[in-house]
């Protein structure tokens, strides 16, 4: 008796537990973690000449209204230029012999169309990082939201360019081929670019992400970090001492410059920016873009959706509610067919049919009796 006892009451504080748990609020659960940034889009427009785009080693030719790839590198051949417009309000356009590479572009969902000619703020969170291994290009950038974390380089083979919401011209041109020179210039219409170079003294490669080299990794890497705030209306203009493969026309910096001041932007500079950025201005006033389908999280949902649609077809569990054919226990009623088989001892099988089944035909069972 006592183990009895035991044994109920174990089982009661075992369900007890289980019911307990099931009735719990959400809020006890453990939350789930944040989902990862997923990639913006970005768009070519305003193709002139030849402009490829190379991904996982695969060269296509880009034309107007194509869709941009992260990790993609744009080339612009000779006599050619491309805008690329981003879905978090930034523009860019490279002129001829330019080779840019979309290292990072990644932006929170937005939920609604976007213009870009109207957007003065981005509409949601984003990181971009472009690699400018040679050419030019001017930008514009809408204003970010560092608060949430945005942010938004452009990295050269002698430093980085950090864009806080600006018009600006970017120009890295090795000349001819070994040991040769190269202009760069940074300049700002307005606003402001922080400029950090990646590490005083030692040549590198661009963009091997080794320490102490210029043109690697990410700003303020491989020693001290010389920067200096390039704001609208100034520029730093310095000529470089480079070596060019000839096979690759990639240029290694030979003597690296230390860049600590800025000059006031020329007007020959100033008008070559302000026409770029009236020709971006066109193209992004005739360029929208519509929030991206739902990624696994939204298509969960959906699926979810018709999964719980579906899942009506368990709900068509009616076809295990068609468990009324148990609950139709008549079934088992139907069990009357093996109570059907007579019962040995009483004879008189009349009271023990009405038995079972006296609802149905409550005057037929009565009567007999």
């Amino acid at each position: 008796m006592h183990q009895r006892l035991t044994f109920w009451m174990v089982l009661f504080a075992f369900v007890a537990a289980g019911i307990a748990r099931a009735q719990a609020p959400a809020s006890t659960a453990p939350s789930a973690a944040p989902a990862s940034m997923p990639p913006g889009q970005i768009m070519a427009k305003g193709v002139t000449g030849t402009v490829s785009m190379e991904l996982n080693g695969v060269r296509t030719t880009l034309h107007d209204g194509d869709a941009v790839s992260q990790f993609a590198t744009i080339t612009t051949e000779k006599q050619s230029s491309v805008i690329l417009l981003f879905s978090n309000g930034a523009t860019t356009q490279l002129g001829e012999d330019t080779s840019l590479k979309i290292e990072k572009f990644l932006q929170d969902p937005f939920s609604q169309q976007i213009n870009i000619a109207q957007l003065t703020t981005e509409p949601t969170r984003s990181k971009t990082s472009l690699r400018l291994t040679k050419g030019e290009l001017v930008g514009k950038v809408a204003h970010l939201r560092h608060d949430q974390g945005s942010e938004f380089t452009i990295n050269t083979p002698v430093g980085a360019a950090g864009i806080r919401g600006t018009t600006f011209r970017i120009v890295f041109r090795p000349t001819g081929t070994g040991q040769a020179f190269a202009l760069f210039s940074l300049s700002t219409l307005e606003g402001s670019v922080n400029f950090q170079q990646q590490g005083a003294g030692g040549g590198g490669q661009p963009g091997t992400g080794a320490p102490g080299q210029p043109g690697a990794g990410t700003p303020g890497e491989g020693g001290p970090n010389n920067g200096v705030a390039v704001s609208g209306g100034q520029e730093v203009v310095v000529t470089l001492s480079v070596d060019v493969n000839p096979q690759t026309g990639v240029a290694t910096i030979t003597t690296p410059p230390t860049i600590t001041s800025t000059q006031p932007i020329s007007a020959d500079t100033t008008q070559q920016i302000i026409q770029a950025a009236q020709a971006i201005a066109t193209t992004a006033a005739t360029t929208n873009f519509t929030p991206a389908p739902t990624t696994s999280g939204g298509q969960t949902s959906g699926t979810n959706g018709t999964g719980d649609s579906s899942g009506s077809g368990s709900t068509s569990s009616t076809g295990s509610t068609s468990s009324t054919g148990s609950t139709s226990d008549t079934g088992s009623t139907s069990g009357t067919g093996s109570t059907g088989n007579p019962p040995p001892p009483p004879p008189p099988p009349a009271p023990s049919q009405t038995n079972s089944a006296p609802q149905l035909t409550p005057g037929a069972g009565l009567g007999p009796g």
